[in-house]
């Protein structure tokens, strides 16, 4: 048995662990970045034709870091409790801790755009003349089928992405987090010399994916997500096993992450496929996670501690805002923002949209995030 067990704690809520900051910041800087290509991608293109790199454009695979760090970090959180089974209690207070964490701020998100949606809805059926340039209200994508698909977490397994539309990796996660306490209680059972071979294992399916669509779900969304959900997430536990173990310290220490992260950065700037980069994503994981939360670092420093912690309403924010620009070029000019601003106005544009989003996802993670977190938590005490 592992020392580390304690049977009294079993079936319960995992005990408190010391976070680990540079962790939270890296998930923060992959929430700007996803922003910022959505941002530049979809709606502000020729500020994309600008930056001379792949950086933004291959910015979705940060995305992939999100999957890679919830394996390490439910691993990090839940290994004593699955070490030796998947219990019902343990199984059902894990599920309730994760509904707890995505769905609140989910549910607002999604009411926020059907508010949206009834508002252009009205204004349609008003004749008003801007209405003319935007598509019809609950049709497409934006239907009623999509509409519950998104309220019961299952959208990802649409093609597309519709409504909040980064939303549907959440609805990857969210499908895969049924089977993570298995996954977890065989590969904390699994002997050190396999981790090569599970890991190998874990990168066919993304191998796979990106050689037969081109990319990793760049344009595409669909069951395959769920195989890309659960392949990294695999490859962020077997990334915790080697921190539990104290495997490959010199080539994943903390000290190595800046130069880590430059390194991801520059396979990202460079034209090429995305497993390199998610094969560069658990690296950096691995060496962020011996970063000592205590040791000055630009990685500990209260900036990117703080966007990490709005990471996910920075997440689920910022389409929002992308859908109202975008709409609102439409309806008042009938061109698409591109088209109407220039270059050097869509940088701009670009600077505005982004500390909006941040100030708003402050808003959000106080009033409803993080409150909704601790009250529909396991243990919860409710007033």
């Amino acid at each position: 048995m592992d020392p580390t067990v304690n049977p009294s704690a079993r079936g319960m809520i995992p005990p408190p662990r010391e976070e680990l900051t540079a962790l939270t910041s890296l998930r923060g800087m992959a929430a700007v970045l996803v922003m910022f290509h959505h941002f530049m991608n979809v709606l502000l293109k020729d500020s994309m034709a600008i930056e001379p790199t792949k950086l933004i454009y291959k910015s979705y695979l940060w995305v992939d870091l999100f999957f890679i760090l919830s394996g390490f970090v439910l691993a990090y959180v839940y290994h004593t409790h699955f070490l030796e089974g998947v219990r019902g209690r343990s199984y059902w207070r894990f599920m309730q801790a994760r509904f707890a964490r995505i769905y609140p701020l989910h549910f607002f998100m999604l009411s926020v755009f059907l508010g949206y949606e009834g508002l252009q809805w009205l204004l349609s059926h008003q004749h008003v003349a801007g209405m003319m340039h935007l598509s019809e209200p609950f049709t497409a994508g934006q239907s009623t089928s999509s509409l519950l698909t998104n309220l019961f977490l299952v959208q990802t397994l649409h093609w597309r992405a519709y409504w909040n539309e980064p939303a549907w990796s959440i609805s990857a996660e969210w499908l895969i987090y049924f089977t993570l306490p298995f996954v977890m209680f065989a590969l904390l059972r699994l002997r050190a010399q396999w981790f090569g071979v599970v890991a190998f294992t874990a990168l066919i399916p993304l191998v796979l994916i990106e050689s037969h669509f081109g990319d990793l779900g760049l344009y595409f969304a669909g069951w395959p997500m769920l195989f890309r959900c659960l392949c990294e997430a695999i490859l962020g536990m077997l990334a915790f096993r080697c921190y539990q173990q104290g495997l490959l310290r010199n080539l994943a220490s903390g000290r190595l992450v800046l130069p880590v992260l430059l390194l991801n950065l520059l396979i990202l700037a460079l034209p090429g496929p995305g497993v390199p980069s998610v094969m560069g994503f658990v690296w950096l994981v691995l060496c962020a996670a011996r970063l000592s939360p205590h040791q000055p670092h630009l990685l500990n420093s209260p900036l990117p501690v703080y966007l990490g912690k709005i990471s996910y309403s920075v997440y689920l924010v910022h389409w929002l805002f992308l859908d109202l620009v975008r709409d609102g070029f439409l309806f008042f000019t009938g061109l698409p923002v591109h088209q109407a601003l220039t270059a050097g106005a869509q940088i701009g544009l670009l600077v505005i949209l982004s500390v909006l989003v941040i100030g708003v996802s402050e808003l959000s993670y106080r009033w409803i995030e993080a409150p909704m977190r601790s009250r529909l938590k396991p243990g919860s005490r409710r007033q």
